[in-house]
């Protein structure tokens, strides 16, 4: 039989969570978070492509990750999986809190080699995003684009909607499509986070 072309996925287990910057530990590993708006679907991105919906808690509520947690991967690396932007049901203190995190982490990490962002393919332009990756942008943070949920696009909306995003973007790196159901997502994102990462080593 052939052999398959498939790229290996990697195995991760939970390391630990930190409610601010100072609480993170110094490390020599190359990290990648993963971010976007909140009820983007982190959680579930980052359970669905290890394969294991015990790593990362999902809720259908919006900002249910309000922690940076941070996840061993078998390639050597770590990502982290912050809390999600724009998120406005919380207490102002908690919302402070969060988006110091995140700024804190972003600017101030050493180790942090790229970032994973995360986009709904249904609400392409928001203001909100326009606004995160002017400031990637700014802090010369390579990004590769993961448009989700598009199986609730027809395949005319997804077309449209990446001429969309790259248009307003144009990002270094074409975005991702992802969807949650099925397995041929899991693997498009691994190539392409392999050849993203690969460029990151620096």
């Amino acid at each position: 039989m052939p052999k398959s072309n498939a790229v290996q996925r990697p195995a991760a287990e939970f390391l630990f969570s930190a409610a601010n910057f100072s609480e993170i530990p110094k490390s020599k590993s190359r990290e990648f978070c993963v971010c976007g708006r909140s009820n983007v679907g982190k959680s579930s991105f980052i359970n669905h492509v290890f394969a294991d919906n015990r790593l990362a808690r999902v809720s259908k509520m919006p900002g249910k990750t309000t922690l940076a947690n941070f996840f061993s991967v078998s390639d050597g690396s770590v990502w982290v999986d912050l809390p999600g932007y724009g998120h406005a049901q919380r207490a102002r203190t908690e919302q402070l809190r969060w988006s110091r995190l995140i700024g804190d982490y972003c600017e101030g990490r050493e180790n942090l080699r790229g970032a994973i962002w995360l986009c709904d393919s249904r609400h392409v332009g928001l203001d909100i995003d326009k606004e995160a990756y002017e400031w990637f942008r700014s802090l010369d943070l390579p990004v590769l684009p993961v448009l989700t949920k598009t199986d609730k696009l027809t395949r005319r909306q997804q077309s449209e909607n990446v001429k969309k995003f790259t248009g307003l973007f144009h990002p270094e790196f074409e975005p991702v499509l992802f969807s949650y159901a099925g397995e041929l997502s899991r693997e498009v994102f691994w190539e392409r986070y392999y050849y993203w990462a690969r460029r990151q080593r620096q």
